[in-house]
């Protein structure tokens, strides 16, 4: 969440937008908050969740200089965005490592 994420004119806002994750390999992912405005991270099907680290989405607001984490365990794509700030969208694509 970069500086200036909270304006709906702000093209850039969860730098990147689309993140490809392999499992195994980068598969811990952490959200910073370097904006001066309180986000989430909230999935788009707010029933998305991991069979190891449960349910996926923020546990309220991740305030500025935190961070939200979480470890993906399966293969799955999915979108998310912030709650107060819809045009915040950011997607995930979590694949089967390939050796």
């Amino acid at each position: 969440m970069i500086l200036g994420s909270s304006s709906p004119e702000q093209q850039d806002n969860f730098v990147p937008k689309l993140v490809n994750i392999q499992l195994g390999i980068d598969n811990h992912i952490i959200w910073t908050n370097k904006d001066s405005t309180p986000h989430t991270v909230t999935p788009d099907d707010e029933s998305l969740e991991d069979s190891y680290s449960g349910k996926f989405g923020s546990p309220g607001v991740v305030k500025p200089g935190e961070t939200y984490e979480f470890t993906f365990t399966e293969p799955i794509t999915f979108s998310y965005h912030c709650a107060p700030h819809p045009w915040m969208t950011g997607k995930l694509e979590i694949t089967e490592a390939r050796f």
